[in-house]
């Protein structure tokens, strides 16, 4: 048998990608790591389609050897991608004769009466509207839900949001699956040099403590600057924050610019994804302490770096940091985690101790893995339709 003829008979899956930005963060970032786990692991008797806008395509560096299904360039944009998904995208899929579809960001089009998985990465909008816009809001409130109850299987990165999807959403536990994200293999610790150069780059003082991910209200920003105001008197440290603009991000903003330490405040906005290693590896303490979050991707690859982590009860991020960062409850208050992160900054040996158990837990976390997982429900779905 031909090599063509065994690329025709394999299980030809199109992923949804549309919402891939060229400065990925989040679930972008998460579907990006999906695909170079594809890549990696080739799994026998499956071929891929990604459905990205046009001029987007670079924006998925791991997937040059799938098969790009371009949308117009217009798709690129939100308002663009919700109207192209859900009017055009299931006629084009089946053009090209897909065999099952993944929405890789909460949705499906739900014109696809096809074999489907759709990749539910947290249940936010529907427990916590309060923390969302409201097009979000309004959008996956009645989008996500119809594709959750239209899918053949779920997937989700933890099993806190199982436990939610299953709850609010009313999906079936027996179709969710719990599928955990990945770290790269570029999150290790680097060498003085790399560290002094992004220092460099950014400006950076040789002590500070890091938040990463989008500056928005879900992220907790201000509590973690009232916690740093606190304790700025009794160490040396600035506090780097690095993540683009997100929604209600301006109270955040002039938090930032008004505070008692603005000077020793700095905000790097959108890092690129390859200055993020030696950015955690020079970091004192990764500070993740978000109202909610569906994984927790940011303290593992700190935690990879040989960073210490301190994250909040939010969510799945006690799940996923297990015994390798410091959990400091949300109700422990601003004084509270103002509290942990002096202890940790003066001493030595409790912080090392958590960044000699990083690495080790990170290394559990692979995309390799997740891609396994993730195109064996393809299986199971494309089976379930024989």
């Amino acid at each position: 048998m031909s090599e063509d003829t065994v690329e025709q008979d394999a299980l030809h899956v199109a992923i949804d990608c549309l919402v891939v930005a060229a400065r990925p963060s989040g679930v972008e970032r998460a579907i990006v790591g999906l695909l170079d786990g594809l890549a990696r692991v080739a799994p026998e008797g499956q071929r891929y389609s990604l459905l990205v806008a046009e001029g987007r395509e670079r924006a998925l560096p791991s997937a040059r050897a799938m098969e790009p299904l371009t949308a117009p360039a217009w798709a690129a944009g939100r308002a663009g991608r919700v109207f192209y998904e859900q009017t055009f995208a299931a006629a084009r899929l089946r053009s090209v004769g897909t065999e099952v579809l993944h929405g890789a960001a909460y949705v499906l089009p739900l014109g696809w009466d096809g074999p489907s998985v759709v990749t539910i990465h947290d249940a936010i909008t529907v427990c916590y509207p309060q923390w969302c816009q409201w097009h979000n809001v309004v959008h996956y409130g009645l989008v996500m839900t119809q594709s959750a109850e239209a899918a053949d299987a779920v997937v989700v990165p933890s099993e806190w949001t199982k436990h939610e999807i299953v709850e609010h959403v009313s999906v079936e536990p027996g179709r969710v699956h719990v599928a955990p994200l990945g770290v790269g293999d570029e999150f290790r610790p680097v060498d003085a040099v790399a560290v002094a150069r992004v220092r460099e780059r950014y400006g950076l003082p040789e002590r500070y403590l890091l938040c990463v991910g989008n500056v928005e209200p879900r992220k907790n920003l201000q509590a973690v600057i009232a916690a740093f105001e606190s304790i700025a008197d009794d160490v040396p440290h600035a506090l780097v924050i690095a993540g683009k603009r997100g929604w209600k991000c301006g109270p955040i903003c002039r938090t930032m610019e008004h505070s008692p330490a603005a000077s020793r405040i700095r905000w790097l906005d959108w890092v690129p994804h390859e200055d993020l290693p030696a950015l955690y590896s020079g970091a004192d303490l990764l500070v993740q302490w978000s109202l909610h979050e569906g994984f927790g991707l940011t303290p593992l690859e700190a935690m990879a770096c040989g960073t210490a982590a301190v994250v909040s009860d939010g969510g799945a991020l006690p799940e996923v940091a297990g015994p390798a960062a410091e959990v400091v409850p949300l109700e422990a208050g601003s004084g509270g985690l103002a509290d942990e992160l002096r202890r940790l900054l003066g001493d030595d040996d409790a912080r090392g101790e958590l960044a000699r158990r990083g690495p080790e837990h990170a290394a559990r976390f692979t995309w390799e893995g997740h891609a396994r997982a993730v195109s064996s429900i393809y299986r199971e779905v494309a089976g379930g339709w024989r």
